[in-house]
This record gives C-alpha cells, structure tokens and sequence, in this order.
C-alpha cells in the first residue's frame, strides 16, 4: 500500500467518523435514482411527460455522472475539498425541490444533467475514505463508505413508497431534499477544511497522463468493474418498475426496495473485509483483490440467471431474488477502489481514480437505457437481465486476463 501524501491522518475515531457522516451524505445524493423511478408514474400523469422521456432523461443523468466523476481528479487537485462538496448538494438538491412541478422537457433534462454532475464528490470521498483509517483497513472503509452510499438505492425507493400513499407521491421529494440539506449541513460543519488540504505533488506532462489512462491495465480494470456499475443501476432503477410490471403494489415496491438496501450494504462490508484479510495474507495484495472482485462477477450471473428462469410470482422468492442481485452487483464495489492503492501511486491515484471510476460507470447509462427503456418499457424484462449476466461474462474475462498478466504492486509506475 502506498503511503499517504497530503492528508494529515486523523486518530483512528475522527477517522471513521469522517467516513461514515461521508458515506451518509452520499447515501442521500444516491437515493434520488430510485425514488425518482417508484415515482415516474405519478410524475408522467402530472407532467403529460412520457415515462420513457422521463427514464431517458434519467439516462441522460447517468452520463453526466459518468462525466462528472471522470473530471474530478483533475478537480480535487485545483479546488479546495469544502467548495465541490458544497457544489455537488446544491446539485443534488435543487432537482429535488422543482422536479415535481416540471412541464418541459428541456427543463427535465436541465434538472437531470444538474442531479448527475453532483457525483464529482463520490470518487473523491473514496479516497479520503482510505487515507483517513490505517492502511490495514483501507479496504473495508471503502467498502462502508460505498456501502452505505450506494443503500440510496433502496432508501430512495423506500422513501417513495412509503410517504407516497400517505402524504402524496410529491411529498418524497421534498423529504429527500431535507435529509440531503441535513446530512450535508453536518459534514460542512464537522469534518475539517484543514486536516484535507490537498497538496499536490509536481503534475505529470500531459502526454505521461495520457499513456497512463490509456494503459491496458487501467482499461482492463475498467472492463473488470463494468459488471458492477451496470447490474447495480439496472437494478437501482429497474427493480421498482420491474416490481410494478409484475403486479406488485406500492407496498410490496417499498419492501423489495429494503432488500435492495440490506443487499447492497451487507456485500460491500462483507467484500470489503475479506477483501481486506486476503490481501493481508498474500504475497500480491493487488492480484489477491482481483479474485475477490471477480467473484462478484461470478455472483452477478448466477443472480441475473435467476431473474430470467425463476417463477417470481411468489413474493418471498421475488424477495430473495433481490436481494441476491443486489448482493452480487455490490460485490464489486467494496473491492474496486482498494485495488487502485496497490497498483498507482498517490500523485497518479486522483487521476485514475476519477478516470477509471468514471468510465467504469458507462454501465449506468448503458443499463438504465438497455434494460429498463429499451427492454423494460417494452415488458422484455429477459432480455435486459440478460444483458446484465452478458456484462458479467465481460468482466470476468477481463479479470483472468489481468491475473495472467500477473499485475503487481506499482507495476504500472515500474
């Protein structure tokens, strides 16, 4: 592991304090994709927007996530930690206040771009998620922080099906936009402009960092994290509507949803903590946490099969389904970021970080366009799972191929 530069390590409780008030924050961020989903029915009525446009323009949102997070190494080296934190809440939360009044499609889509450009945080908050624990325990800490970030997936959908019957489908918005001006208010205040100032070491020329983002490795890993980002948003957005197409109602939707929650967080801690003991007691850290994110891919396509085969009429197994899915496409996110401390060192880490977290996450768009317009509008829901075990094939090609290679420790600066 790669020694920490420019972050003043905190004692060890500020410093998960620090990850977890961080992880909540972005919990609140995350949860607007699922709830905007349970809700684009309501929203449509209202609107006389179609739910197609309405899940495009939510598509359109993944895009500028992916953008976004693309950007932010370069970001993090110019501009002071509190001002893109405080950049990304407005974001998330303006969208929140006007998207249950809007009428117009470029309006929507305004919105969505200005929702999507609030994940220039997120790779960010990885990586002071590592840097403020012992390096013994990076990768579990990445592991609560995307755990706990990525349970928006259910939170939102819960908090949509549960206040929708009773307080309007509207009413979610304005709470969700509360929580996200709360939890932020908290971190704004106690976590520390100047145990974060970021100092950067002498900038590489512009032409190293391009060899070094157009590296095989760096696209393999890329390929090797595709699986996760693209089953965990179709998931993230399909499952509600999926839940409805079925013949579920608001209520069972919000149930399926706290599955998709428990999935999600119990993956990441779990992956994150024998991610964590494997590299420990190998001789090769980086490639010992390649075979416990290819095993997520493995669990990504047994679960997809499961969706297209299994009779889901019956509520507990349609549950069990869920939350098997959810587990599997979370696998990889309590593993992935701890792999790129073993293999970058700290001057090119925020680069690749952002880089490859950001492509990584083409699958979001990809899946919301795929599986959910292209295949679930049309009710060919088999269809679209199977993409997600297609993608799961994909990555782990692409983590035997970088195993063969047999990667090791910095290889990419030796």
């Amino acid at each position: 592991m790669n020694e920490t530069q420019g972050v003043k390590k905190p004692f060890r409780f500020a410093g998960w304090y620090i990850v977890l008030i961080s992880a909540l924050a972005g919990c609140s961020i995350s949860s607007a994709s699922s709830q905007f989903s349970a809700t684009a029915a309501d929203l449509s009525l209202k609107s006389g927007l179609s739910v197609a446009l309405l899940l495009t323009a939510d598509t359109v949102k993944s895009a500028a996530i992916v953008a976004a997070m693309m950007c932010a190494g370069s970001i993090y080296r110019r501009v002071r930690l509190h001002l893109i934190f405080a950049f990304a809440f407005v974001c998330a939360i303006v969208p929140q206040l006007f998207l249950p009044s809007v009428s117009s499609p470029a309006a929507l889509i305004f919105l969505k771009i200005l929702q999507g450009l609030g994940a220039v945080i997120f790779p960010i908050l990885i990586m002071i998620s590592m840097q403020v624990v012992q390096p013994s325990q990076a990768g579990f800490a990445s592991a609560v922080f995307i755990g706990l970030f990525n349970c928006g997936g259910g939170a939102g959908g819960m908090i949509a099906g549960f206040l929708g019957p009773k307080l309007g489908w509207e009413s979610s918005y304005y709470v969700l936009a509360a929580i996200q001006a709360a939890t932020g208010t908290v971190w704004l205040i106690t976590v520390k402009t100047n145990d974060f100032r970021h100092t950067s070491s002498p900038s590489a020329s512009r032409r190293s960092s391009f060899r070094l983002l157009l590296s095989p490795q760096v696209w393999l890993l890329i390929l090797a994290f595709l699986s996760t980002t693209y089953v965990l948003q179709a998931v993230t957005v399909g499952i509600p509507l999926f839940s409805m197409w079925i013949g579920y109602g608001d209520w069972e939707t919000a149930q399926i949803s706290s599955a998709a929650l428990m999935g999600t967080l119990i993956s990441c801690l779990v992956s994150g903590k024998i991610s964590d003991m494997i590299a420990l007691r190998s001789q090769n850290r980086a490639k010992a946490r390649l075979t416990v994110l290819m095993l997520g891919s493995l669990l990504i396509a047994l679960a997809s099969c499961l969706f297209i085969f299994v009779d889901l009429s019956s509520f507990p197994i349609f549950y069990l389904c869920v939350l098997l899915i959810c587990f599997a496409s979370s696998w990889g996110l309590g593993t992935f970021y701890a792999i790129l401390p073993e293999l970058y060192n700290n001057s090119d880490l925020p680069l690749v970080t952002g880089f490859a977290g950001g492509v990584g996450d083409i699958g979001m768009p990809l899946a919301q366009f795929i599986v959910v317009v292209m295949f679930g509008t049309r009710g060919l829901w088999e269809w679209g799972w199977g993409t997600c075990a297609l993608t799961a094939a994909i990555s782990i090609g692409a983590c035997i191929v970088l195993l063969l290679k047999h990667v090791s420790q910095n290889s990419i600066n030796s």
